[in-house]
């Protein structure tokens, strides 16, 4: 059975606490609860996985990200694409946005300090950001997975989702 929290506690471990296979199972899932996903994923979900370029950890993850979401058939019904980014600053990543908008931005490993400023930059911006690690979500990133008692757990952070204009459904935050 699947958890939904939507309390913003903090985790204790920089590590994904959730596998990232499980975590890419359940984003999967998440999306089709979103109202706005389809007009914002279009014809095709891009995902920019972001990792931080000097940190082989993040960048380890961050592939891991990218060839669990390339074996999925389809998000949402949807053909998809991923790519993996080094993260060098907010500007960096709003020219990044601007070029090629993603549908879901999935924030890896070692982006702890830099999460609130991808948060500010986000506002605005119709894009569901995940964040590898529970602790990203009470720095605001919307999608967080968190494991309590050997259980999956979804974490929601419900103001940033509306700012980024993700909009799930009542059904999936019960």
């Amino acid at each position: 059975m699947l958890t939904l929290a939507l309390c913003l506690r903090p985790a204790l471990a920089q590590s994904p606490e959730v596998p990232i296979r499980l975590q890419v199972a359940l984003l999967a899932r998440a999306v089709e609860y979103d109202r706005s996903f389809p007009a914002r994923a279009r014809e095709r979900v891009a995902s920019l996985i972001v990792v931080r370029a000097n940190d082989p950890d993040s960048v380890r993850v961050g592939e891991q990200i990218r060839l669990e979401l390339g074996a999925l058939d389809s998000i949402a019904g949807l053909p998809h694409t991923e790519r993996v980014w080094g993260y060098g600053s907010a500007a960096e990543l709003a020219s990044q946005l601007v070029k090629a908008p993603p549908a879901i931005l999935y924030l890896s490993t070692g982006l702890g300090e830099e999460v609130g400023a991808i948060a500010t930059l986000l506002e605005g911006i119709s894009i569901l950001s995940v964040a590898v690690s529970a602790r990203y979500v009470p720095q605001r990133a919307v999608l967080g997975f968190d494991a309590e008692s050997g259980r999956p757990q979804l974490l929601v952070h419900l103001e940033q989702a509306r700012r980024q204009r993700v909009a799930f459904r009542p059904e999936f935050l019960r």
